[in-house]
């Protein structure tokens, strides 16, 4: 077909079309050969050798299709091959499921150079060459069993099968008469993200109905009031004022009637909306869910070709078996497993199986056992590899971590068994001996939790020694909305995802006790780390009162668990996490961002980052003992009260460079309505101020219960006794002449007087 039949945008859907196809293809080819390699009887040997052949001539026709030629020729010969092989129930040897498997790979990386734009980086003549060589040498070399009804089989009809088929009606796993689409990725992220984005209007809504309730309320206690106003009115004996009264009550009335009746409908009518919108939310969410799932077995079929070439490499017999491979999960957490399970079967495969000569003295048999199985338990999946090798040997973990300086010799004796298991997760850990191509490099197992930790998922391994290990994988079905628990550190409001906490909890002073220059909680008996989580995140710490609970939020991230003091938790709730935009493609302690209903933007804390920071050597929290808790606490506040601007900077010059903090007023009045708002330790006035002086100040002062106990300083220029008995009069603690002012004076005074917390 000549490829100015299209013009470009459609020759590229073509070609876009045919990678995925291509892919599918060959992962059938794949599958086939392997099951070839591990022997199968007569007639199902037949149908796989019918099946590879098959699906070479498709991918010829596909190719030849969209102009890939160097592809096309490569999948003729495979063809070709196979055609003979198919006539004769030929059975292959090791070396031509290798030549084959090859094959596969020479199609991928012509694939590869073309949407490189390059030349392919073999002489494609010269292993087509070799492929046809192979399927002459077969009818000779290769044994052929007595099965007279295969050596019978005849090639089928090649008019019949001539025409391409770039495009298949029914892909390979796909079942018969299933209706379906391809769907490009672009497509579901922008389904995702309008997703995400209906969740966080469906949570702002939530909000705006929740203030909706609380202005419901307000109004019906405002017509109970107008309505007891109204009842009292009634008995007013002076006739005049009380037809103004019922006037002025009955207008005000019939206003709050209308907002009370605007109000209730607004509020049954955004209840209606509220609920409408989560069910949209919802099915949309699990709709785009859906569409995003696919079967397990997309990710554990190419493991098997790894498996073969791995065990081959070595000169192991390895047979990897898999079930519930058609459990689907999202794409994405498929794609973050990836790596962790490929680390995961090379190790079973290098450090586990044994070779046939280690196994046969074993009395094991030479063919190693290697398991997959997938399972789904609620939201989430399960994957167990299991091997028969020879296990984890505790005593050499121990051996190679003292080597490499991991722990001590101390550390060691105390460790549980599965804390030394634990081990072979640190990083730089390996148990290899000489770095390979295939392990040794001492990052196999850390990426493996690192990656699951990222998906808030985890990792354990069971093992016995000589019988095999099994590594469980426990995961999320998908990355979507999720809960997350609000708190606030440092003075700004933070998330923390639900599925890494712990625990949340109020504490009191006395359950953290101080080990090793440390601090720790003591909870239901059990000593865990004790961090504030301002200090983690390098943030000003506000310090607690030692008198008070202290909320606590409790941290795993495996084994390792650690208790994080904030200044508040806001509660629990459900949130939707954006990724950051680059440069910050990686910030230290920080998973992405999320939205509040109101707008507001609150980062979402990475759990397991912040375990690694409190825990790093030299990490110590610097909780202040008891004796020093009130000592230490940030000094009271002292409210300074002048007119004068030289005066006021003088006055807080000398309190700020001793360690106090101040806040100013320019007039009485002004400092009596910051009284109301906020305690201060002391308060610092002059007399002669505009609107309202010093002496009005210290009356009201003195004449309020709220802030009645706060002592007032008088600094005044107003030497003479009658002022200073006024001062007296309306309750000043002192007074200080301007005329004989000095720090020392001020200082001594402030010190006697001031009310420490």
């Amino acid at each position: 077909m000549d490829n100015s039949d299209f013009d470009p945008e459609t020759l590229k859907l073509l070609r876009d079309t045919f990678r995925s196809e291509l892919e599918e293809r060959l992962q059938v080819i794949t599958e086939e050969l392997l099951r070839l390699e591990k022997g199968v009887e007569n007639a199902t040997r037949q149908e796989t050798l019918n099946t590879v052949f098959r699906e070479a001539h498709s991918i010829k026709g596909a190719a030849r299709g969209v102009g890939l030629a160097s592809i096309g020729t490569i999948a003729h010969s495979l063809e070709s091959m196979f055609s003979s092989l198919k006539q004769e129930n030929a059975i292959l040897s090791p070396e031509n499921i290798d030549l084959c498997l090859e094959a596969l790979d020479r199609m991928r990386g012509a694939y590869h150079a073309y949407s490189a734009g390059t030349s392919a980086d073999f002489d494609e003549k010269a292993f087509c060459g070799k492929l046809q060589q192979m399927a002459s040498q077969e009818k000779n070399r290769l044994l052929v069993l007595p099965d007279k009804s295969a050596q019978m089989a005849t090639l089928e009809n090649e008019e019949a099968i001539s025409k391409p088929s770039p495009i298949p009606e029914t892909p390979t796993g796909t079942k018969s008469g299933a209706d379906f689409i391809r769907v490009t990725v672009d497509k579901l992220e922008r389904i995702t993200a309008l997703s995400e984005e209906l969740q966080v209007a469906k949570l702002e809504t939530e909000d705006h109905f929740t203030d909706m309730q609380l202005l419901r309320a307000g109004v019906d206690q405002l017509a109970k009031t107008l309505s007891s106003f109204q009842s009292l009115a009634r008995h007013n004996i002076n006739a005049s004022l009380l037809d103004e009264m019922k006037t002025i009550v009955e207008r005000y009335s019939n206003n709050v009637m209308d907002i009370k009746s605007t109000v209730y409908r607004l509020h049954k009518a955004m209840r209606s909306v509220v609920n409408n919108l989560n069910s949209i939310s919802s099915s949309l969410q699990s709709d785009t869910r859906m569409l995003r799932l696919v079967p397990v077995s997309t990710l554990l079929k190419p493991s098997l070709r790894t498996a073969r070439d791995i065990a081959r490499e070595l000169g192991k017999k390895v047979d990897v078996t898999i079930s519930g491979g058609e459990i689907e999960i999202d794409r994405v957490v498929l794609e973050s497993i990836r790596d962790p399970l490929n680390h995961l079967l090379r190790n079973a495969i290098d450090h586990g199986i044994e070779t046939p000569e280690l196994r046969r003295k074993a009395n094991k048999s030479e063919v190693g056992k290697v398991t997959l199985s997938i399972s789904s338990e609620g939201s989430q999946i399960f994957i167990c590899l299991e091997d028969d090798g020879q296990g984890v040997l505790v005593e050499k973990v121990k051996s190679i971590a003292l080597r490499k300086n991991l722990y001590t010799n101390a550390e060691l004796q105390v460790l549980s068994r599965e804390d030394v298991l634990d081990i072979i997760f640190h990083p730089g850990f390996s148990t290899k001996e000489i770095i390979t191509n295939i392990s040794g490099r001492g990052y196999g197992l850390d990426v493996v939790r690192t990656n699951l930790q990222k998906i808030k998922g985890s990792v354990r391994i069971e093992t016995v020694e000589g019988k095999g290990s099994k590594f469980i994988l426990r995961f999320p079905l998908t990355l979507s909305t999720e809960h997350g628990l609000l708190v606030r550190a440092g003075g700004q409001i933070f998330t923390i995802q639900t599925a890494s906490i712990e625990r949340a909890v109020e504490i009191g002073r006395d359950d953290v006790v101080e080990v090793e220059a440390s601090h720790t909680l003591l909870f239901h008996g059990q000593p865990i780390p004790f961090r504030y989580l301002a200090e983690t995140l390098e943030m000003d710490i506000i310090e607690p009162d030692p008198k008070e609970k202290w909320p606590v939020v409790i941290i795993s991230k495996g084994r390792r668990v650690v208790a994080f003091l904030v200044e508040e938790i806001l509660g629990d709730r459900e949130i939707v996490i954006k990724q950051l935009q680059p440069p910050l493609y990686s910030v230290r302690n920080v998973a992405g961002a999320t939205m509040t209903g109101s707008g507001t933007i609150v980062l979402a804390l990475n759990a397991g980052d912040l375990v690694d920071s409190a825990l790093r050597p030299g990490k110590r929290s610097r909780l202040l003992t008891k004796d020093a808790a009130v000592a230490e606490q940030m000094p009271p506040e002292i409210l300074v009260v002048d007119d004068s601007i030289t005066s006021r900077t003088l006055i807080r010059s000398v309190l700020e460079n001793n360690g106090y903090v101040v806040t100013t007023a320019v007039n009485g009045k002004e400092a009596l309505q910051i009284l109301q708002t906020k305690a201060f330790g002391l308060v610092v006035t002059d007399v002669q101020m505009p609107v309202m002086d010093g002496f009005e100040l210290t009356k009201h002062i003195k004449e309020q219960e709220k802030i009645k106990e706060t002592p007032v300083i008088i600094v005044s220029s107003l030497a003479n006794e009658a002022d200073k008995k006024r001062g007296v009069d309306v309750g000043a603690d002192a007074y200080i002449v301007k005329g004989q002012f000095e720090s020392k004076t001020l200082l001594s005074v402030v010190k006697q007087l001031v009310v420490e917390g």
